[in-house]
């Protein structure tokens, strides 16, 4: 296993810190398109792009309370990096923030299932939050069942709100709490 200094490790994920030299493997996978069919980012990052992201990341995620966290996604396994996932907009008054995620590689395995744990864990117990949300594709039907099992229900949906695989798409809106995992 490459030397990592984890934040936290589960059973398939282990999450670290993200880091500068992260971003050139970051940016191939991202235009990836297999990796961009789920996500509502239409954008066409590089390199540059991805550090001025990594800076206001980490500006956001240093802060006592920060308005972002992201975490770089390893396989526990044997510590490859496989993606990045966290929270973002967290909102200190009314204790809650939105989450994301998405992987490079190793989709299927379950570490998306297990890094989503991880975040939730993190959310709920190191800052305090009490809803954590996310939307989705209805058509990311894998991506639906895995933040089922890692805790999180479908509390609604936008009808017809999204364009994406050439077609119109109803987003689907799924919240956690503390309580519900």
């Amino acid at each position: 296993m490459p030397d990592q200094d984890f934040v936290t490790t589960g059973e398939r994920a282990a999450l670290g810190v993200v880091r500068r030299e992260h971003l050139p493997q970051f940016t191939v996978w991202f235009n990836d398109p297999e990796v961009r069919r789920g996500l509502a980012h239409r954008g066409l990052p590089n390199e540059d792009g991805e550090l001025r992201w990594y800076e206001q990341l980490t500006e956001a995620s240093a802060e006592p309370r920060p308005s972002s966290v992201a975490f770089a996604i390893h396989d526990a396994a044997d510590g490859e990096l496989c993606g990045v996932c966290g929270i973002e907009n967290i909102d200190h008054n009314f204790l809650r923030a939105d989450f994301g995620i998405w992987l490079g590689q190793r989709r299927g395995t379950g570490i998306g299932t297990d890094a989503t744990r991880l975040v939730l864990e993190w959310a709920f117990t190191i800052l305090g939050l009490r809803n954590v949300m996310l939307e989705t594709y209805e058509f990311n039907e894998v991506a639906i069942r895995a933040y089922e099992r890692a805790g999180f229900q479908v509390i609604g949906r936008r009808r017809d709100a999204v364009r994406a695989v050439g077609k119109r798409w109803d987003v689907i809106l799924m919240d956690a709490t503390p309580e519900g995992r």
